[in-house]
């Protein structure tokens, strides 16, 4: 009878990113410069092959540990080793998984990502249990509760309190472990994590069912069915399909025990889930055990036992023998059920004595100790009765150091809150200076692009329209005929042409009409494939990720920024290449420009331009970052960075 829960909480960073032509995108990649956006993007590209290519991924794993060593990336460091662990756990490869997850865990210390270090912890106890290491589970769901508390992932917070409510469940403390489901679903359900909330009620099922409350622990296996259903993912239908054949083998009804272990290992098989193919080869034996079907249920066990074995995945082996036992007997195969009921006590007691030996170590320990502590104690008292009589010749001394301490400290606390006053007063004025400046920035920012309009409209509908009249009026002259064969009319009809084209696009670079309707995404790659091939330079535009919409004066903001900076590369860098990236990750805006010419040394603060000291204030005004560098031998790259939280803009649908 398998009566143990085995629940692995693997965390996964979903990136939306469509490749086309792999091996074209990898050279490309690969050859790129060693760079912040190349560790992105190939980590974007390792990842889309972790399911599909193992051997590829993890090639290029290496390579991201190259980068990321040399670039001094220790987040990027653990989550190599993270995926890694995720691949050697999903192949059943359990030692070398936790080996990889722990050493995660040492560079993701060095960064705020408190979340994928908890993960981490969590992915570790859920493999040591399925190794039979119970205390290292403790051991790591304790550090995970520990880092998550009062923070805001509440979604692995709730993992962790499933995890929780698991070892109490594999301990017969049914109500204890449904309290921590219970407080897992709650937080799960305010996270929104459907996955975690599936894994929960399962969790709720088991402990309520344990305890013969079938119908209520039914409500709760079918709303997992039906959130996992909803989901559409293979590992989250294998733990509520397995939540409900759990159910009805203990409560004794074996064709639907039967139909939903066939479902988890469905799932299981299609998703290539060592663990719930054997979870679900077991439900099926059991199934069948309790349909009386002994010879189909022995031939489920054993190949429960060999998947068990060749994994190397001891936790469910007491399960299969005794379930193979009790078959054997049903057949009055009374030899083999009594060899495989030998091997059950075997692996039910040695799982007991260590626990024996644990609780008497335990105990060992606290005795020894108390012993120290009374020892010291002891020691602690003569000593103190010394200390008692020194004191006494010292006392008045003491209460006179202690008089002039107080007045010294007196003094120097009216010296420092003095002092104090004055810094705080000065560190004011400077932050209303700043203030200031910052508003009149903004202030000039919203005025240039106020002018700029105007401007952009005036020529558009003045003199544009007067061109327009000018072209239309020659081409209707009577002797136009007879014109046409006259060289300067020819000229000057070509001229009236190109002033209008460049009338047209100046209004437009004013004003682009394109950002404020398609947003900043399509305005900059139309902009750059606009000023391509002009004077040599050849603009190449590529954007990351899903790209949001944001608020018109942030969008205009930003374009004006890498407008001026192409600027200054088309006017002063003598580059034949240059590129554009664009990049959203969650609620982080970045954007790189590099090419390949002599750099800006000489030209980037032209009279004609904003300046880079200029830009720089005018980045720092948006709550952005910009990171330039530049050489004779590199050419020009310029990084910039924009926090993006509170200025998306809602798009109707």
């Amino acid at each position: 009878m398998m009566n143990k829960i085995s629940a692995l909480f693997f965390a996964f960073l979903w990136i939306a990113h469509a490749t086309a032509a792999q091996d074209t995108e990898e050279v490309k990649i690969l050859s790129a410069k060693d760079d912040s956006a190349k560790v992105i993007r190939l980590a974007n590209y390792a990842f889309s092959f972790v399911d599909s290519d193992k051997k590829k991924a993890a090639r290029l794993y290496d390579e991201l540990m190259r980068l990321s060593k040399k670039l001094n990336y220790p987040y990027w460091s653990g989550m190599v080793w993270f995926n890694r662990g995720y691949m050697n756990a999903k192949a059943a490869n359990d030692v070398e998984a936790m080996r990889n997850f722990d050493s995660a865990t040492v560079y993701l210390k060095k960064t705020d990502r408190v979340d994928m270090e908890a993960y981490s912890h969590l992915n570790i106890g859920a493999i040591a249990e399925r190794l039979g290491k119970i205390d290292e589970k403790v051991n790591r769901i304790s550090k995970a509760i520990q880092l998550l508390q009062n923070t805001k992932y509440q979604n692995i917070l709730a993992n962790a309190y499933s995890a929780m409510g698991v070892l109490f469940f594999n301990l017969d403390e049914y109500d204890k472990g449904l309290m921590y489901f219970q407080k897992g679903a709650k937080t799960a359900m305010q996270a929104k994590d459907t996955s975690t909330l599936v894994e929960t009620l399962y969790g709720m099922t088991n402990c309520l069912s344990s305890q013969g409350k079938f119908p209520e622990a039914l409500t709760n296996a079918s709303e997992a069915v039906r959130l996992a259903t909803l989901r559409g993912n293979d590992y989250t239908l294998c733990v509520a399909h397995n939540s409900m054949a759990e159910l009805y083998r203990k409560w004794g009804k074996a064709g639907l025990c039967i139909e939903h272990a066939r479902q988890v290992l469905q799932y299981a098989t299609a998703n290539n889930d060592v663990q719930y193919q054997l979870i679900g080869t077991m439900g099926l034996a059991d199934g069948y055990r309790l349909a009386r079907n002994f010879r189909e249920s022995i031939r489920y066990y054993n190949r429960a036992l060999q998947l068990g074995k060749e994994k190397d995945v001891v936790i469910q082996l007491d399960d299969i023998y005794k379930g193979l036992s009790e078959a054997h007997e049903h057949l009055n195969d009374n030899g083999q059920a009594l060899d495989y009921f030998k091997k059950y006590i075997v692996y039910r007691d040695s799982a007991s004595n260590e626990k024996i030996k644990k609780n008497a170590a335990e105990l060992e320990v606290k005795y020894q100790t108390a012993e120290k502590e009374k020892v010291l104690s002891q020691n602690k008292l003569q000593l103190a009765q010394k200390d008692l009589q020194l004191q006494k010749t010292r006392s008045y001394i003491y209460y006179a150091l202690g008089a002039f301490v107080l007045v010294s400290l007196a003094a120097i606390l009216l010296y420092l809150q003095s002092r104090y006053k004055k810094l705080s007063h000065i560190r004011e004025l400077q932050s209303i200076q700043q203030q200031k400046e910052l508003q009149l920035l903004q202030a000039l920012m919203e005025g240039e692009e106020k002018e700029r309009s105007r401007i952009a409209k005036d020529l558009h509908d003045g003199v544009a329209g007067m061109l327009a009249a000018v072209k239309m009026h020659l081409s209707s002259t009577e002797s136009v005929d007879g014109l046409l064969q006259e060289e300067g009319y020819r000229q000057g009809m070509n001229l009236l042409n190109e002033a209008t084209e460049e009338i047209r696009k100046t209004s437009h670079n004013l004003m682009p009409e394109v950002l404020l309707r398609h947003g900043l995404d399509i305005a900059l790659g139309r902009y750059c494939e606009r000023v391509s091939n002009s004077r040599g330079l050849k603009i190449q535009y590529d954007s990351w990720g899903e790209i949001d919409r944001f608020a018109d004066s942030f969008e205009l903001s930003v374009y004006r920024i890498v407008q001026e900076l192409l600027n200054n590369v088309m006017k002063h860098s003598k580059a034949t290449h240059g590129m554009v990236q664009l990049t959203q990750q969650d609620d982080l805006l970045s954007i790189s420009i590099e090419d390949n010419g002599v750099g800006l040394a000489t030209g980037a603060d032209t009279p004609d331009g904003m300046g880079l000291h200029s830009l720089q204030s005018r980045i720092k005004a948006m709550n952005g970052k910009i990171d330039i560098r530049e050489s004779e031998e590199n050419g020009f790259a310029a990084y910039l960075e924009f926090e993006v939280l509170n200025i998306k803009r809602e798009i109707a649908v």
